[in-house]
């Protein structure tokens, strides 16, 4: 019989377990936060990251990290806009 091909899912929780010791060696805990968050984001990704159909599963999961952090730099740029729109409305 045939083998059953493991989720994307499965393999990404397999490739973030290898991460393990990577993540312990951090100096802090604040460093380890952020790694976590790293690993949460690639989670939240993991359904277009499958779709992606890519052989090597970390480039999806630096594709993922990347676009969460594209996202959020928007939105720090929409909400610092706002906040120079304003002050320029206050100096003029």
């Amino acid at each position: 019989m045939g083998r059953t091909v493991p989720s994307f899912r499965m393999v990404l929780e397999g490739e973030i377990a290898r991460w393990k010791r990577f993540s312990e060696a951090l100096s802090s805990s604040r460093d380890r936060e952020a790694f976590e968050e790293l690993m949460n984001i690639c989670r939240c990704y993991a359904s277009a990251a499958g779709a992606a159909a890519r052989s090597i599963v970390s480039d999806a999961m630096f594709m993922s990290m990347l676009l969460a952090h594209e996202k959020r730099l928007r939105e720090i740029k929409a909400q610092l806009e706002k906040l120079e729109d304003k002050s320029h409305s206050r100096k003029g």
